[in-house]
């Protein structure tokens, strides 16, 4: 993509935007084109960095393409995501978090909107194909370790001929407690920005899935909540029957803490409140059993009694699934009561991450102070609360320096010199800041 000189004026020529316009759908066609080609798994098959991780997102950008420029919302995000553990990503509005969280998900709204680089490692645990690309069938096997076979029935469960007249048979597949046929899994790594979109329905609801910031308009008005609930079950179960994703859907409801589930199982949308819709979104993204949950700012629309029963849900259904979350929220106090690790972004790079402990003993990053001060207390009922002066850079034209500098009450020289790369204040702790560059142990 051709760069545009970069002006000190407000406003773009006409020749300037047609002149944009070109460069980005070029950049557009590229970007599409890619997502849409048909290659073999081993080229976006990988390896995870570290074992214990079950996500890990280096260096991503993700870039909107409109008439002004190039939006780079998430501008070299790096972060991991440990099993069984729950990762919050905090900063104010438009800092990237719902945009990373998008990106993971490959939900970024095309052809504006596109991931131009970086990996996405995801280890999921998933379905062995065939050369044909169906699923590998495990077969019951008697107590000498041989297959056992069962006679093939035509359509009046009587047993088929062959020629000669001997019963036609065939492995008897192993069924599971619920008489769904199982089939042999693999662990897989698969980075995700590489992946053909196609590729992705494999992923989501089953292996990922995500609780949307907004309740009220993430469920389909025209279907019932069964409906919608039992797609989640036919999609990704082989072998699924109706009966089967009734039963299963229900019993996430219940898991949710519904009261008359079989009554909500058959209700519309709008028959629901704001908590109790929350709560459904939770149930089916939690259906497909998946090994991450994405929940992007998941109590806003819900009352502070809600929201404390929410988080509470979430802390023992990632214990009973054994899932990881990604928790995107405003509220400091919501990370602090559920993060094991917490991702501090800003203008879309991550300026701070450590553990929870960390993040709010030891807060390094004068933006991150200022979040920690900008949050009421007990003791601050008769003050003002804090309020971080200025404004966010523009996205469009972002600076080279540390876009925290105009901000920063404790800015330096230097800080108008080169971005200020990570540094590791501890094992676990890191910090984007020029004041820790000769402090890195």
């Amino acid at each position: 993509m051709s760069e545009i000189k970069k002006s000190e004026k407000h406003y773009l020529t006409g020749k300037e935007v047609r002149e944009i316009a070109k460069a980005n759908q070029k950049e557009m066609r590229r970007l599409e084109k890619a997502k849409k080609r048909k290659i073999p798994q081993s080229e976006y098959t990988t390896e995870m960095k570290d074992e214990k991780n079950i996500l890990e997102v280096e260096n991503l950008h993700s870039y909107f393409f409109t008439d002004q420029g190039v939006v780079k919302a998430v501008n070299g995000v790096t972060f991991n995501i440990p099993a069984n553990s729950t990762v919050g990503v905090v900063g104010e509005s438009g800092c990237g978090k719902s945009v990373t969280s998008m990106s993971i998900m490959r939900l970024l709204q095309g052809p504006s909107g596109q991931i131009v680089d970086g990996s996405i490692r995801f280890k999921v645990s998933d379905f062995k194909r065939d050369e044909k690309g169906r699923f590998i069938p495990v077969y019951e096997k008697d107590e000498n370790g041989d297959v056992i076979f069962e006679n093939v029935l035509d359509s009046k469960g009587a047993p088929k001929l062959d020629k000669e007249g001997n019963p036609i048979v065939k492995p008897k597949q192993l069924l599971d407690a619920n008489g769904i046929g199982v089939f042999e899994q693999e662990e897989t790594v698969f980075d995700i920005a590489k992946m053909p979109i196609k590729e992705m329905y494999r992923l989501r609801g089953r292996q990922m899935a995500m609780v949307f910031q907004e309740p009220m308009t993430s469920l389909n008005p025209v279907f019932t909540i069964g409906n919608q609930l039992d797609e989640v079950t036919l999609l990704h179960v082989p072998g699924a029957t109706n009966e089967f994703a009734k039963k299963r859907s229900i019993e996430m409801l219940n898991l949710v803490g519904i009261a008359m589930p079989e009554r909500v199982y058959a209700s519309f949308p709008h028959e629901l409140s704001g908590g109790m819709r929350q709560r459904v979104m939770i149930a089916m993204a939690l259906a497909g059993e998946p090994r991450l949950i994405i929940a992007d700012e998941p109590t806003t629309a819900l009352d502070v009694t809600i929201q404390a029963q929410i988080l509470d849900l979430f802390n023992d259904l990632k214990n009973k699934i054994n899932s990881s979350i990604l928790l995107i929220t405003h509220d400091l106090g919501v990370i602090a009561e559920m993060a094991d690790y917490v991702v501090v972004m800003y203008a879309g790079r991550i300026i701070e991450q450590g553990t929870a402990s960390e993040i709010f003993h030891n807060p390094c990053h004068p933006y991150t102070q200022g979040l920690q001060k900008s949050k009421p207390t007990m003791k601050s009922s008769g003050e003002k609360l804090f309020n971080i002066p200025g404004n966010v850079p523009n996205p469009v034209n972002m600076p080279n320096n540390c876009y925290f500098k105009e901000r920063c009450s404790k800015c330096e020289g230097k800080c108008s010199g080169e971005y200020p790369a990570m540094v590791q204040v501890s094992p676990t702790h890191f910090v984007a800041c020029h004041l820790y560059d000769n402090k890195e142990d």
